[in-house]
């Protein structure tokens, strides 16, 4: 990993993050997978302050949502704020993020006991840095989907859409053997609209293929993805699209207003781009299959 000078800035589809260390015993570095993402000083839409602390088990906070894994949401003086929870440390959390209620700002404070004064710390390390730009995208700025995300040789951009086991890391190495396609990522793509039109962009939470790139492209079409025992591509009815859709994405069902607009979201772009169903056989045939189909045989 790369050890950074504070503050560092990354950009992920088009939204900044600024980190701040706000302890000089807190050595901050870069996960692997941020290096390409990071980006030189800008105004950040979401500033961020980190530091160690000496966190409690449990706070007067109002609980909001639990996940079932790693974290959890609550609210505190109207604030929101993340914990989370390894077995590996203990009951009290490792580490949490209280924002303002706009998610403007916030701070992030690790359980120092936890940590060794010389250990190198990426204070945003997954699924925090996710979950702030999911936040951030649920301001009515886009979506994340499960998906694999490529931009063709004429500069389209393609996702395809499944849950895991769907064959979105196959389909991601399927097409990196193809020259003139650039693969944007195996498992995380963001979809975003810009005036009249709807784009892609990579991620940095990747799949098994660890396909991640800064890369964007104008959305040319959707697909639903899954195995079968011959290539067939279907065209979706936009009803069916949005439910496809909707079950492959990350809602903020703790948030009404946002899983109302991405519904709107999602009932527009069905009606602007056109989706389709794949299912496919694990071999390199599926790539010509689609170019004819879907993009002019290019």
């Amino acid at each position: 990993m790369t050890t950074t000078a504070t503050p560092f800035y990354l950009r992920i589809a088009g939204l900044t993050i600024g980190v701040w260390g706000h302890d000089d015993a807190l050595n901050m570095q870069l996960d692997p997978a941020m290096r390409s993402f990071r980006v030189d000083a800008a105004t950040p839409d979401i500033a961020i302050r980190a530091s160690y602390s000496v966190l409690t088990e449990h706070p007067e906070d109002k609980p909001v949502f639990e996940s079932g894994g790693l974290w959890r949401l609550s609210s505190r003086h109207g604030r929101p704020c993340f914990r989370f929870v390894s077995p590996y440390f203990g009951t009290i959390p490792y580490k949490e993020a209280c924002l303002t209620a706009d998610f403007s700002s916030g701070e992030v404070r690790l359980h120092k006991p936890y940590f060794s004064a010389s250990q190198h710390i990426y204070p945003l390390e997954y699924p925090l840095d996710e979950l702030l730009i999911l936040h951030l995208l649920s301001q009515r700025r886009g979506v994340e989907v499960h998906a694999c995300g490529i931009i063709d040789a004429e500069g389209r951009g393609h996702v395809f859409i499944g849950h895991s086991g769907a064959g979105k890391t196959t389909l991601a190495r399927l097409w990196a053997t193809h020259p003139n396609v650039t693969i944007l990522s195996d498992d995380r793509i963001i979809l975003r609209r810009t005036g009249d039109a709807y784009r892609i962009y990579g991620t940095p939470w990747h799949g098994e293929a660890h396909f991640a790139c800064t890369a964007e492209a104008p959305l040319a079409s959707l697909i639903r993805i899954g195995h079968g025992s011959q290539h067939v591509l279907t065209p979706l009815a936009p009803i069916e699209a949005i439910g496809r859709l909707m079950s492959c994405s990350f809602p903020p069902f703790y948030n009404p207003e946002a899983l109302a607009w991405m519904l709107e979201f999602f009932t527009d772009i069905v009606h602007t781009v056109p989706m389709y169903t794949l299912a496919f056989l694990p071999n390199r045939q599926v790539l010509p299959f689609l170019e004819n189909r879907m993009m002019g045989g290019k």
